[in-house]
């Protein structure tokens, strides 16, 4: 009596690496446009923590009667204390932010001083001459991803029309 000796063959087994290596080469490019857009969400989700916690304590500092410096980029850490450009009292976002804050952030007040126009937050430190003059757009902060100062913000500036 004979035994027949049960398994794969080897071209079996090459079949079946070539189909998984086929399913992976069109997987991955995909998976990694979803980290992208992922990571980009989280940034901006954190930017609009910033914003908020930066128009809480801002309306809380009015209303204690202090003044906010107007037109002004505000900088900080995870320490969640906010230092204006050109000196002046700080802007503590402590109780708005949480005690599991981290990484950097950066806002304008407006030009009377009354809000916040834009904050942007970031993994890295953030200096003043880093902060544009207005918002970015969704596909610039995309942009922005991919250089070695990757940036959230909120508000985002409307896509112009023009831009496709």
């Amino acid at each position: 009596m004979k035994v027949k000796l049960k398994g794969f063959t080897l071209i079996e087994l090459v079949v079946v690496i070539a189909i998984i290596g086929i399913l992976a080469a069109i997987l991955l490019p995909s998976m990694l446009g979803f980290m992208a857009s992922a990571r980009c969400s989280r940034m901006n989700a954190n930017a609009k923590s910033i914003f908020s916690g930066a128009q809480l304590a801002i309306i809380d500092t009015i209303n204690a009667g202090n003044e906010v410096e107007a037109d002004c980029i505000y900088t900080g850490k995870s320490d969640a204390v906010g230092h204006p450009e050109n000196g002046g009292d700080d802007c503590v976002l402590k109780d708005y932010l949480g005690d599991e804050f981290g990484g950097y952030f950066a806002f304008k007040t407006d030009a009377m001083g009354t809000g916040c126009v834009f904050a942007l937050w970031s993994d890295d430190p953030i200096t003043p001459s880093m902060v544009p003059d207005e918002p970015y757009t969704e596909f610039e902060v995309k942009n922005l991803l991919e250089t070695s100062q990757p940036m959230g913000c909120h508000p985002l500036k409307p896509k112009d029309e023009d831009d496709g």
